[in-house]
């Protein structure tokens, strides 16, 4: 036609104008729903469902004024560096057009769209838990054995980053036992989990008393010192820092969004020090960290739902000093292995056929060759298996919903599991991997243990551990091959003059 559109919106029926897409045009009107609709098909239609139902994704259209103070502003600008996020955002949309007219058949194994909006529901459900227990015994214990690797190292680490997954029960650890810390970065694609830290944080930890006069910047005299910048340099440098307002009103962004959200406030540690946490939106993917900014990077049960694993722990190396460590724990391939089979066996039964249910995850042989890939020096992997008990396998399900661990492959099959599929495989489970012995409560009454012996499954977790050091000048180097004093039939032979030694 010979009309000329100025706007061309697309918005679904609830006129919400964060969920709007908005194309500005001084061409014709079907040269501006071209341009429309190329840039949907280029992102996929998973992109366009992600759009409507995360909300961790969205940009909101306010305005925030600049009115909050020192201790509450955000000064993570010595940490995050926005024009280093931005330009990575756009190579990576030029890298992924680029591909697209090539078809060279890239594959992302898992949806991190719905993998934030996944953490966005778990932080409502611990949140509104009926128990009122805010905490994850799994998680918790998780974060323990991980972080129980510091104690081996006669080092202090001041500033931490921690990245996605179990963040709440990571920061609740460190505040409590690691005496050394003084600056916490948080990074996590869910706007809502890190909303659900700093409120947990700020409820168990309480507020640092900062007295006016002080440098809440946190810049002295000592060069060793963190230098953070102010609110306002770091507002001038991204525009977009988070104000006094509470961190759930804020603005939300995308990973692909080229906009990064931080937030500071000053908690105390479990010795009455300060520590100042930061948090900061964006994705494990496409950290927005400045390079040898952290001490050491601390990721529990969360880079298992990364795409380019080998590049999220490369970005983790940059941002790690010289001879800085990276400590990071994901599930195994054999966890959840009940859950897989008793799925494929009820799934066969009723519809004659078995559908991926349960995401791919890494295999202890592949965290070597990762750690080694991604640049580590004396890289480390052990494993632990845990066996967890539920009364029902419905608790399960239940206890997975809230750590944000459901199913988040691209090639999951879409939509809910069928009723009487859900029940077959619930039969099956229970059937196939009961317990004998079931612990009960006091409280309960005997119908109630009854039913819980009755029921009761156990699930199979397996956690593995992945320790690295970023190239220093001082780590110890392995000696050239052969070049070894002692052969091991002579060590042979004299741990066999050892008495007791056969």
């Amino acid at each position: 036609t010979d009309r000329t559109w100025s706007t061309c919106v697309i918005s679904p029926p609830s006129e919400d104008p964060r969920f709007r897409l908005v194309y500005h045009s001084d061409t014709s009107h079907m040269a501006g729903l071209a341009a429309v609709f190329g840039t949907v098909r280029r992102r996929g239609t998973a992109w366009v469902f992600a759009t409507v139902t995360s909300p961790s994704i969205f940009v909101s259209p306010r305005t925030y004024s600049n009115t909050s103070d020192d201790s509450s502003s955000s000064d993570a600008s010595s940490f995050v560096d926005v024009s280093k996020a931005q330009e990575r955002a756009r190579m990576k949309a030029a890298a992924v057009a680029a591909q697209s007219a090539a078809d060279t058949g890239q594959m992302f194994v898992f949806d991190r769209a719905v993998k934030a909006a996944q953490r966005d529901r778990a932080a409502f459900l611990r949140r509104n838990d009926r128990s009122g227990d805010i905490t994850d015994p799994f998680l918790d214990e998780i974060a323990k054995r991980t972080l129980d690797r510091l104690r081996d190292v006669k080092r202090v680490f001041p500033k931490v980053l921690v990245l996605g997954g179990a963040t709440d029960a990571v920061v609740r650890t460190l505040l409590t036992e690691r005496q050394d810390v003084t600056e916490i970065v948080v990074v996590d694609a869910s706007f809502d989990m890190l909303s659900f830290v700093k409120r947990n944080a700020e409820a168990e930890f309480g507020a640092a008393e900062v007295k006016k006069d002080d440098d809440v910047s946190g810049a002295d005299d000592d060069s060793s010192a963190p230098r953070l910048s102010s609110s306002n340099a770091l507002q001038s440098s991204s525009s977009n820092s988070l104000q006094q307002s509470s961190l759930s009103s804020a603005p939300r962004s995308s990973s692909s969004s080229d906009t990064v959200f931080t937030e500071s406030h000053t908690v105390t540690n479990k010795n009455g020090a300060p520590v100042r946490v930061h948090y900061v939106h964006a994705d494990e993917e496409d950290l927005p960290m400045r390079d040898a900014s952290v001490d050491v990077v601390i990721s529990v049960l969360g880079l298992h739902w990364a795409n380019d694993l080998p590049g999220a722990m490369s970005q983790a190396r940059q941002a790690l000093v010289p001879d800085g460590l990276f400590l990071c724990s994901v599930l195994g391939g054999e966890s959840l292995r009940e859950m897989r089979i008793a799925c494929a066996v009820g799934e066969m039964e009723r519809e004659g056929g078995v559908s991926q249910r349960v995401s791919p995850l890494a295999q202890v042989r592949d965290c070597g060759n990762l750690l080694t890939r991604a640049g580590m020096k004396l890289p480390a992997v052990d494993v632990d298996t845990l066996t967890m008990q539920y009364p029902n396998p419905m608790k399960l399900v239940e206890h997975l919903r809230q750590m944000a661990e459901q199913n988040a492959a691209v090639a999951r099959r879409k939509g809910p599991i069928r009723r009487t599929t859900a029940i077959a495989a619930a039969a099956c489970y229970q059937s196939m991997f009961c317990v004998d012995t079931f612990d009960t409560f006091g409280d309960e009454t005997e119908k109630q243990k009854k039913e819980k012996k009755e029921n009761a499954v156990e699930c199979t977790f397996q956690v593995l551990y992945m320790t690295g050091w970023s190239p220093g000048a001082n780590q110890p180097e392995p000696l050239e091959r052969g070049s070894a004093d002692v052969s091991l039939a002579k060590l042979e032979e004299e741990l066999a003059k050892v008495p007791g030694n056969k």
